[in-house]
């Protein structure tokens, strides 16, 4: 058999990091714990030291910056990696101080992007020269049952082999070329066994997945028992489902054991050739062992797992003794252990029974070396896990956490008494019902989608909320190219990182090349695009905008109020569909544009006479964070959504859209470059005088603020 005994037992010599990649977090570089927007720097050293504190640290990770936002414009998912914050240098300097902490990088690889713009060579070749040009390890075949050979080869031909890790696991074939694969296992109460780890004689590498579980133990027994990695995976798609303290321990001593007998020093033993799922040597009803001898028979461990409820108390192993003698080590406990030694008929020792206890749900760790005393590196080994495990694992607290939400204070507007230019009025509303529901793709209330507003417990995907709105001034129609244009004449603005900034303004958009590196733009659109909604500009250079304009950008229920009414209307114009209202929807691999602002006004004006709230563009709101995630309310929908695949941004026409006065999604902040998209635009609220008897205002019906 090819798979078993030719090519894919030399991989490994030739990325040799795959077999011992045991901890890898699916994260996105938006992580508040890893970039910072204040600073604008990414704080590579404040992310590892939060998971080695926490968890003991990671040996690689999944750099996710492309899903849930790919599909908003025409960007590809390369493109996502080019417009992080500092470009593909930016990048390239991110994944060295990774290196230098001993961190491997993978990037995913999206094979469902077909909607967006083309890289003039095929994905692989893209990926291969691309990852070789950020010092990237390798990647993720997202939704991939297996990677094709076209993959290796390509990163052959740029001298820069990688690691080839598909989501649904591989198939036997692969097994030539691609030495890691996630690992959707079932948990039955006898653990199942890594078919690819044995058919490879211990080379391949699985990181068990779970995204949505509480309780990580059976992931991590299954990852234990059979010599495989595992996903701590916690900020799901901007949904943080964390690691409890219990199974974060846990994490850390399984990895710490892995490390240890993975690492060349130990003899490898985690990739034995001769590993032995299922050894009958345990002997507990509910303890489950694999066997892990190396190559000369010296030395030999058993990683065991508990899978009851109780303590396991007794014998767990009986082993057959070696005839030169031997000692056997608690290497979970850190201690050596007494064997009780059975003779044969001849005399000599036959068997040894090996007794200590092992927690309920709780993990073992057994090794035989030979009679002379352990050597410095086990040594220090023992008394590492010995100072470790000193807490039982129940000690650790068990229990699940949401986490919580804020919206980011608004301070008001200057008060206008009148209308500024181009503004409606909007009246008071003394009982608005605000209701609105996510289009987010994944996720569940029970783990905390979407947002939480500030009269709710806990994130969830529908809110409906009776509040009071006061009496307001909105911009008519979205900020303009030309609005937006008389701005930079007279402030002068230039942002600090002109990637992707004002796109179209640009001569040659809608462009076939991918963003990078570019002079500013002109400082007036062409003349076509006058009346254009502006787009490509960043959640602050709107606020930005708004403030130099002596507004502000509206919350949610504001934006929402302004476009429904006080009837619940599902669309500006009413509860019917007008193809007239609103703009044509458009897909295909270039994003052209929007429409003019005035396309359809007023048939798909709002009962204000507020125009373009529909189908054109997203608009900016709300934007909402919590302890690692930033992200804004984007309200309206836009006229483009990439076709090929339902994983794109939700968006009117697609999967998963919605009406747009009922709906909203959320897109996730990182830096300026990232954030800037050609279907997102602005519009702004300019706050009016008190009343002499002022109405309970939304910040105080909310309790926002307070």
């Amino acid at each position: 058999m090819r798979h078993a005994h030719g090519t894919a037992t030399a991989l490994p010599q030739v990325i040799p990091w795959t077999q011992t990649s045991w901890m890898q977090p699916q994260m996105h570089p938006y992580d508040r714990s890893f970039y910072d927007p204040t600073s604008g720097e990414y704080t590579v050293g404040r992310y590892l030291a939060d998971l080695r504190a926490r968890y003991g640290g990671i040996d690689s990770l999944l750099l996710w910056p492309t899903y849930t936002n790919i599909g908003i414009d025409d960007r590809n998912q390369f493109d996502y990696f080019r417009t992080m914050p500092g470009g593909l240098e930016g990048v390239r300097r991110v994944t060295a101080e990774l290196h230098a902490e001993g961190v491997k990088v993978m990037w995913p690889y999206n094979p469902w992007d077909t909607g967006t713009r083309r890289e003039g060579s095929s994905d692989q070749v893209a990926l291969a020269a691309l990852l070789k040009q950020t010092g990237g390890d390798g990647f993720n075949g997202d939704t991939m049952g297996s990677v094709g050979l076209a993959f290796w080869n390509a990163s052959l031909a740029v001298h820069h082999p990688l690691g080839l890790e598909p989501e649904g696991g591989g198939t036997d074939e692969a097994l030539n070329w691609a030495t890691m694969g996630w690992g959707y296992w079932r948990y039955p109460a006898v653990p199942a066994v890594n078919r690819f780890k044995f058919l490879t004689r211990g080379r391949f590498m699985a990181h068990v997945c779970d995204r949505w579980a509480k309780d990580r133990t059976d992931n991590l027994q299954a990852a234990w028992f059979n010599g495989a990695g595992y996903e701590t995976w916690e900020n799901v798609w901007g949904t943080w489902n964390g690691i409890t303290p219990r199974d974060a321990e846990a994490i850390r001593r399984v990895a710490h054991m892995q490390r240890f007998f993975g690492a060349d020093a130990s003899g490898g033993l985690l990739l034995s050739a001769g590993w032995e799922p299922h050894t009958p040597e345990a002997v507990q009803p509910v303890v489950f062992a694999s066997r892990w001898p190396d190559a000369r028979g010296r030395r030999v461990l058993w990683t065991l797992v508990n899978r009851g409820d109780a303590v396991a108390n007794g014998t767990q192993l009986v082993v057959a003794a070696p005839s030169g003698g031997a000692r056997w080590f608690d290497c979970y406990r850190g201690t050596e252990l007494t064997a009780r030694v059975a003779l044969g008929t001849d005399g000599a020792a036959a068997t040894a029974s090996l007794s200590f206890p092992l927690g309920g749900g709780g993990y073992g760790c057994a090794l035989q070396t030979g009679r002379e005393a352990p050597d410095g590196a086990l040594s220090a080994f023992l008394a590492q896990m010995a100072a470790m495990t000193k807490a039982p694992l129940d000690s650790y607290s068990a229990q699940w956490r949401v986490m919580q939400q804020r919206l980011r204070p608004v301070p008001p507007s200057p008060p206008a008494a009148s209308p500024p230019p181009g503004a409606v009025a909007l009246p008071a509303a003394h009982s608005f019902l605000f209701s609105t529901r996510g289009l987010e793709i994944e996720g569940d209330d029970a783990h905390g989608v979407d947002a939480q507003f500030p009269w709710e417990e806990a994130p969830r995907r529908e809110h409906s909320h009776t509040l009071a709105v006061p009496p307001l001034f909105i911009d008519r129609h979205p900020v303009t190219t030309a609005n937006y244009s008389a701005y930079r004449r007279a402030t002068g603005y230039a942002p600090k990182d002109a990637l992707n900034w004002l796109s179209n303004w640009r001569p040659g958009w809608p462009f076939t090349t991918p963003p990078g590196p570019a002079p500013l733009p002109p400082k007036s659109p062409p003349p076509r695009m006058a009346d254009w909604p502006v787009t490509y500009v960043s959640l602050d250079e709107a606020r930005d905008y708004c403030t130099w304009a002596g507004g502000r950008l509206p919350r949610a229920w504001e934006w929402q109020y302004a476009a429904q009414g006080t009837d619940g209307r599902l669309y500006p114009w009413g509860n019917h569909t007008c193809d007239s209202c609103w703009p044509a929807f458009a897909t295909g691999n270039t994003f052209l544009g929007p429409e003019p602002v005035t396309a359809h006004s007023p048939a798909g004006d709002s009962p204000f006479g507020v125009s373009g709230l529909a189908g054109n563009v997203w608009q900016y709101t709300d934007e909402i964070a919590d302890e690692h995630t930033r992200s804004v309310l984007l309200r309206g929908g836009s006229n483009y959504r990439p076709d090929g695949s339902h994983w794109y941004f939700p968006n009117r026409g697609g999967p998963g859209s919605g009406p747009p006065c009922t709906t909203h999604n959320k897109y996730f902040l990182f830096g300026e470059s990232y954030e800037r998209a050609g279907t997102v635009g602005f519009r702004c609220v300019y706050d009016r005088p008190a009343p002499a008897t002022p109405p309970l205002g939304p910040d105080r019906a909310a309790g926002i603020g307070v």
